[in-house]
């Protein structure tokens, strides 16, 4: 975690079986230790083919339980280990993100307990996010209405729903899933694309980025500072214009003098055979 930029951010693009794609947008500096297993995790292909296990609309939709579809996780042993094992909570922002419509977290049962789980919130959810496991590691900002469609028939887990047990999913896998919920949503496949630190916009007048957040003069200047090369372009063009027009007088300068000289020394000649005409009369 040491040379990692904290400011890391991936985009993780998901395709769900018979239709549709979303993606999630990761922060690192919302939840280091968080943002750190979720990537791992996502590009190493564990969610791919698994199911969305827990779907109960204007609450969440969760999904994590993917090694009973990966026959791979029979076979790789660390990746079965990685997706068990907790790591660390992390401590919330100051003023802490905010659950609303997409934002993504992981699903702990404790402190210390997060995994492999994750949710995606459906909507703003006041009993969310005042436990450390439960700070937010990312958003969806593309393709919610995929999220949304996501099959909830089912519900909640039971006894508040008529959705799969997840201990009965552990012991039973993918048969008891296909058997008893066939109908649950499965994704397809997620790719991974890391796109270095986040960059936010910076209001000029206000000096707030597209958060709210405050920034100091220097980073509320810099959207003037990257218009200034295109207005020195232009300055740089009327530059050239006038030293053009300048090389063309200083081509025509010498001719023009040249011109009235002669022009002045006919006058004078002129005058003087006028002033001769009159004394001889």
């Amino acid at each position: 975690m040491g040379d990692r930029d904290p400011n890391e951010v991936s985009h993780v693009t998901c395709s769900v079986v018979n239709g549709g794609e979303f993606t999630l947008e990761l922060r690192r500096e919302w939840s280091p230790h968080g943002y750190d297993r979720a990537v791992e995790l996502f590009e190493r292909g564990y969610y791919d083919k698994s199911h969305f296990f827990r779907v109960v609309k204007k609450f969440l939709v969760q999904f994590g339980m993917s090694c009973y579809a990966l026959t791979k996780c029979e076979n790789d042993a660390e990746l079965k280990h990685l997706a068990e094992s907790t790591i660390l909570d992390d401590p919330q922002l100051s003023p802490p993100i905010k659950f609303e419509e997409g934002v993504l977290s992981f699903a702990g049962s404790g402190p210390n307990s997060r995994t492999s789980h994750l949710f995606i919130a459906y909507g703003a959810i006041q009993s969310l996010g005042k436990e450390l496991w439960e700070t937010p590691i990312g958003r969806v900002i593309d393709g919610m209405d995929t999220v949304w469609n996501l099959y909830g028939e089912y519900g909640d887990m039971k006894p508040w729903g008529k959705g799969p047990q997840q201990h009965l999913i552990a012991q039973k896998g993918l048969k008891y899933l296909n058997e008893e919920y066939p109908n649950l949503s499965q994704f397809d496949h997620c790719s991974v694309k890391r796109v270095g630190a986040e960059v936010k916009d910076v209001d000029v007048k206000t000096g707030k980025d597209d958060d709210g957040n405050d920034h100091d003069e220097a980073d509320a200047t810099s959207k003037v500072e990257k218009v200034v090369p295109v207005a020195s372009k232009a300055e740089d063009v009327k530059v050239k214009e006038i030293s053009n027009v300048a090389n063309v007088f200083e081509h025509i300068t010498f001719p023009i003098g040249a011109a009235c000289l002669v022009f002045l020394l006919m006058r004078c000649i002129m005058s003087k055979g006028k002033k001769q005409e009159g004394k001889t009369v």
